[in-house]
This record gives structure tokens, C-alpha cells and sequence, in this order.
């Protein structure tokens, strides 16, 4: 909870926690996020029209689950110490033109 208290604007409804991001802060703030996060469930970063999204699912402690839907439309599944890498081409290829990203929390 306490990455989300640093966002721009932050809000709490029923079941999902977001923010927005600056798109620069975005990867760093999600990888801490997936570290807290409980397995079986996910973490969605949307452009701010929210028609582009990358979501990460938590399966376990090791893997992860990853969805993309946008410009390309891929699913990934892959380790922990490749993900780092992988979100960082996916943000940069889905949202090249954003400077602001919204992260939920689901």
C-alpha cells in the first residue's frame, strides 16, 4: 500500500487499489508490488485511455503469468528473473507514447 501512496492520484474501490505513474517509475513500482502480492493474483498497467493493457498474474512465488492486449495481443508465462526484462520491452512496445501509466491492483 505504501508504493500507491506515492502515485499522482490514488484510489481505493471494493476489490482493486490504482494509481498512475509516471511511465519512467512504472516498472520499478510494479516489480515491488508483484514481490508483496499474493499468488492467484494480478497486477494491470493501462494507458490512460485504458485500451492497452499488460497485466501480470501471480501463480506462484516463481512464475508468472503475462497478458498482453493492445498493439499486440501475446501471452507469456515466465520466471522470476526474467521478468524484469520482459515488462520492460512490453511497456516500452505498448505504451511508447504514454507519460502517465494507471496500475491496479486486483
Amino acid at each position: 500500500m505504501d508504493i500507491f501512496a506515492k502515485a499522482e492520484k490514488f484510489s481505493i474501490m471494493s476489490d482493486k487499489i490504482m494509481a498512475r505513474f509516471n511511465k519512467a517509475s512504472t516498472l520499478n513500482r510494479v516489480l515491488l508490488l508483484l514481490e508483496k502480492l499474493p499468488s492467484g493474483k494480478a497486477i494491470e498497467i493501462l494507458c490512460h485511455k485504458r485500451n492497452r493493457m499488460v497485466k501480470i498474474l501471480k501463480k506462484n512465488e516463481d512464475y508468472f503469468l503475462i497478458t498482453e492486449r493492445g498493439f499486440w495481443e501475446e501471452d507469456f508465462e515466465v520466471e522470476k528473473k526474467e521478468l524484469r526484462k520482459l515488462l520492460k520491452k512490453l511497456i516500452k512496445r505498448e505504451f511508447p507514447r504514454s507519460h502517465k501509466l494507471w496500475v491496479f491492483q486486483r
